[in-house]
């Protein structure tokens, strides 16, 4: 009977071993096309296309389970400003298929009423937790039970709430953010940045609508749903009456 047990017990070990393995994730690789100009840093092919006194720059960054994401710079060399818009830029694959790109306000938007949710929900579950208590004191109340019960009544729910969101929402810092733009395109490595699931990537890191006055320059992240059944992408990134249009190849590998 113990033999038999035990060959069950193995059988159910191999079992779990064999149904918990794990498929490696693909690895995506979006390069310039060889047509387009493109200049090379640390290791990373950037496309540049000038029209009409305005330089856009682009390149690929990294991916993650939702998002391709690239960097793309913008200067303003014209006499008059210019309005960057990162929501109207768009792929596109060769049967036509559109990817716009995501627009961070919504994002933004997004994320700060599902905060305010949950701040909602901490100061609720922390009043029904003070209405227990103040339930459980009267309970087992002794001569002084009026006290406890005074002090239980003071419970300050707001001390929850703030623990709460900060555990769910990180404040990002000012500093981090303009750290990021200021720097040359494509030399913070992906790892060291917010991901696209917290606050701070969309306030910081990505490209938000800006107005560039002469002589000025923004960068940051784009992002595009992830599409990987083609090899070629089209980005298109309209700034005022012209288009800008950069070719890319799109390769996954599978470890």
């Amino acid at each position: 009977m113990l033999k038999t047990y035990l060959d069950l017990l193995l059988f159910f070990g191999i079992s779990l071993l064999f149904t918990g393995c794990f498929t490696p994730q693909k690895i995506i690789r979006v390069a310039p096309e060889d047509q387009e100009n493109i200049f090379w840093y640390q290791g990373q092919a950037i496309a540049e296309k000038k029209q009409d006194d305005v330089i856009v720059r682009a390149a690929f960054s990294h991916f993650d389970r939702n998002y391709l994401l690239f960097d793309v710079e913008v200067f303003n060399e014209k006499d008059s400003p210019i309005l960057i818009s990162p929501e109207v830029l768009s792929l596109k694959t060769p049967n036509n298929y559109q990817l716009p790109a995501i627009d961070p306000e919504a994002i933004i938007l997004s994320m700060e009423m599902r905060a305010s949710q949950q701040e909602a929900n901490a100061k609720n579950a922390a009043i029904v937790g003070g209405v227990v208590l103040v339930g459980a004191a009267v309970v087992a109340a002794t001569s002084d039970s009026d006290t406890d019960n005074e002090s239980d009544n003071n419970y300050d729910s707001d001390d929850y709430d703030a623990l709460d969101f900060a555990a769910d929402v990180v404040v990002p810092t000012i500093a981090w953010g303009i750290s990021f733009h200021q720097d040359p395109i494509l030399t913070a490595y992906p790892e060291a940045l917010p991901s696209s699931e917290q606050l701070p990537f969309w306030q910081d890191i990505v490209l938000r609508r800006t107005t560039l006055r002469p002589g000025e320059s923004i960068r940051g992240l784009v992002a595009f749903p992830r599409y990987d059944n083609t090899t070629t992408l089209e980005m298109n990134v309209p700034i005022e009456q012209d288009n800008f249009k950069f070719l890319f190849t799109q390769r996954l590998y599978q470890p």
